[in-house]
């Protein structure tokens, strides 16, 4: 995403030297076209030397993942269509509210409200297939969201430590979201950034949950409250 910020800034310099240099010089028809020229053939090398590649495969490709269709059902806490269960994302995903109408009642509810009021109806999805499962990106051609497949959650106990600004648990480094926290994590009554929550546990034993890469633990829960 940075090269494509990067990408428009350039541009943007490009559009201000254009407009200092008609000002000065008086705006003419071959002068708006030659930095059309400009910008367009910049844009072409920026797409062809493979910048912004991934972001035109993502969306160009979307649609062309796994496609299926059939009666979705639910039953003992999952959706499925045909026998195949469907991951539609987590539970912090599915209290949300959609952000489109996919059962066609006129509200915008409950991502899971949603959902429920397609069970029993003939659906079409489309998403990737991982274990057996179907990520789900699109329903009835509807974007849903991008089916990224939730690593399994490892639980860590221990006191959590401040070194030099980082938190760790048993001398494992914890990635925590920046920003606010939804949640008054540390129980002292105010709302703060997530770093300022962090240290009201600072010298605590605290349960996290989350997932190893190859930066350190990143951190999903604290004490079983939502911490991302």
């Amino acid at each position: 995403m940075k090269r494509m910020h990067i990408a428009l800034a350039i541009v943007g310099i490009i559009v201000l030297a254009w407009i200092a240099d008609t000002y000065a010089n008086g705006i003419t028809a071959k002068a708006t076209s030659e930095i059309k020229d400009k910008v367009m053939k910049f844009m072409h090398r920026w797409r062809h030397a493979g910048h912004g590649k991934n972001y035109q495969y993502a969306w160009k490709h979307m649609l062309n993942y796994t496609r299926m269709e059939g009666v979705l059902q639910y039953e003992n806490g999952s959706y499925y269509l045909d026998g195949m269960k469907l991951y539609v994302g987590n539970d912090f995903f599915l209290d949300s509210i959609a952000k489109s109408d996919y059962d066609g009642d006129g509200e915008y509810e409950y991502v899971w409200q949603e959902l429920n009021g397609l069970v029993g109806k003939e659906i079409i999805v489309n998403g990737v297939i991982r274990n057996d499962m179907l990520y789900v990106s699109h329903i009835n051609g509807i974007w849903l969201r991008i089916p990224r497949e939730m690593p399994d959650l490892i639980e860590m106990k221990g006191t959590l430590e401040n070194i030099n600004g980082s938190f760790y648990i048993n001398d494992t480094l914890l990635i925590i979201k920046h920003g606010f926290s939804k949640s008054d994590i540390d129980g002292d009554g105010l709302l703060e950034k997530m770093y300022e929550e962090l240290n009201g546990l600072v010298g605590k034993e605290i349960t996290v949950d989350g997932f190893l890469n190859e930066k350190g633990f990143v951190v999903m829960h604290i004490n079983g409250i939502w911490a991302r």
